[in-house]
């Protein structure tokens, strides 16, 4: 059965996700699901809110299920939908959800100086704002010259044990599967990922992941630059460099998407909310947040801090050949931990 794997998904995303509630002006609102971390998204709903006029209804996930729960919310919703916009803090889920014929083409005008890469050629999503796959360190424990910079080095006798990551069947720690997958093949992803779930510490989600690093239980950990930021830009023990399995240095780059539902309850406000939503100023906004997200418009500024990562070079793969990958990553990685499980000790 399609996404059987991730059933157990479903019911708990139902469960955990917010009911959706009423605006005082049913004919403008619109109603956002959202995996962004809500402490940023609800700074940008406000701003938008008061630009264009219009009540945001957000919904956010939960971190543990973060975007799958939601996505699977949108298939289980598919014939009568709730939502009006998907703003998704990656891309995989977005590209599926096109493919399962659950967005409207929308080619909205602030588009025109975001570069084509991060654009559907078909006008169904648009990507703005980036964040890196990182390996965090704490800084009190770990010399910057002394970080692995391959995954060979990461699981060599020195770390084993003492490396955490989020769960891999949810957010971009699974879309960072799809792209090691789409990257290497078979062979080499199952070598990477048995090696990553013998060693690692499995944590629910990213932001826990920087926690750990941050307060020394876990010397290095696998997650995202804002969950890094978030901790450094507070005074914490706490830095990255990108993670780049071949220790070359490029960085695998996770854009911000963003769609409107097809058969949305509020068509007008939810292509309102989009174009708000792709303006410069919310990169900029996003630059300058303490998630200190990477704005794809060259033109839009952005704190010194993060100059030097806007001139990293990305890993080459296209973000269709990650969304491919994505279910048969997540599927190959819940067969390596089912197996290690059931190995006999």
């Amino acid at each position: 059965m399609r996404h059987s794997i991730l059933a157990f998904a479903v019911l708990f995303s139902l469960a955990a996700a917010e009911s959706i509630p009423a605006a005082l002006d049913p004919d403008n609102q619109v109603v956002v699901y959202t995996s962004v971390d809500e402490i940023v998204a609800s700074d940008v709903f406000r701003t938008i809110e008061a630009k264009e006029g219009i009540t945001v209804l957000p919904v956010y996930d939960t971190e543990s299920t973060k975007t799958t729960g939601l996505y699977l919310r949108i298939l289980q919703e598919a014939d009568r939908p709730r939502a009006d916009v998907f703003w998704n803090s990656e891309f995989s889920r977005t590209i599926l959800l096109k493919r399962e014929g659950l967005l409207d083409r929308h080619e909205s005008s602030a588009i025109r100086s975001i570069p084509p890469r991060f654009r559907d050629p078909e006008g169904y999503w648009t990507g703005f704002t980036v964040r890196a796959r990182v390996l965090a360190f704490n800084t009190d424990i770990v010399k910057p010259e002394d970080v692995p910079r391959s995954a060979t080095e990461l699981v060599s006798p020195e770390w084993k044990g003492r490396v955490a990551w989020a769960n891999p069947m949810f957010g971009t720690t699974a879309t960072h599967l799809g792209a090691i997958l789409a990257c290497y093949g078979d062979d080499v992803f199952r070598g990477f990922v048995s090696d990553w779930i013998a060693a690692f510490h499995r944590a629910p989600g990213n932001s826990q992941v920087a926690n750990l690093v941050a307060r020394g239980t876990f010397p290095l950990g696998l997650t995202d630059t804002d969950d890094v930021w978030r901790l450094k830009l507070k005074g914490e023990p706490i830095d990255a460099i990108v993670f780049d399995p071949r220790g070359k240095g490029a960085a695998f780059f996770i854009p911000n998407t963003v769609s409107v539902i097809r058969g949305a309850p509020h068509p007008q406000a939810a292509r309102t909310f989009v174009d708000a939503l792709l303006a410069p100023e919310i990169e900029r906004f996003l630059a300058f947040s303490a998630s200190r997200q990477i704005p794809v418009r060259k033109e839009v500024q952005t704190p010194d801090d993060l100059e030097t990562w806007r001139d990293l070079p990305s890993i080459e793969v296209g973000y269709d050949r990650v969304a491919d990958s994505m279910d048969r990553a997540t599927r190959l990685a819940r067969e390596i931990m089912t197996r290690r499980v059931e190995q006999p000790r």
